[in-house]
């Protein structure tokens, strides 16, 4: 009974993290936004996770929607799933990288993360893109 009901009404840290997703999706996520922002949202409705992020992480729901973004494409083009063949992405592959880099901008001009955390994150995202396919 209780998860039904947080499925009808979920708590203000689920409804504002799903608000800071879409709005960045909206912005920024070209044609990949129907691939990414379902598995994002998905994420985001684990109510459990979402709220002790938010409370006993301290995590605001801005940085957690820019995480979750980060963690969905990252794992979105590991799989291969977006490459023509290896090293090479398709268009929507391309776009995930885009998004990719758009998040890592956000995430470093909001402070939430430093520009040596950025740099070895997209160390390892063309990795992927490499390495994948």
């Amino acid at each position: 009974m209780k998860r039904l009901f947080l499925k009808i009404f979920p708590p203000y840290e689920v409804r504002l993290t799903i608000e800071s997703a879409e709005a960045f999706l909206a912005r920024n996520a070209g044609t990949c936004l129907n691939v990414v922002e379902p598995m994002v949202i998905d994420l985001i409705k684990d109510t459990d996770r979402t709220v002790y992020s938010v409370h006993i992480d301290g995590i605001k729901p801005d940085h957690l929607a820019l995480m979750l973004i980060a963690n969905v494409v990252g794992s979105a083009i590991g799989s291969g799933s977006f490459h023509i063949y290896r090293g090479v992405l398709s268009t929507v592959g391309r776009d995930m990288l885009v998004l990719w880099h758009r998040t890592q901008t956000a995430l470093l001009e909001s402070g939430y993360a430093t520009k040596a955390e950025i740099d070895e994150d997209n160390a390892w995202i063309q990795g992927q893109v490499e390495g994948a396919g």
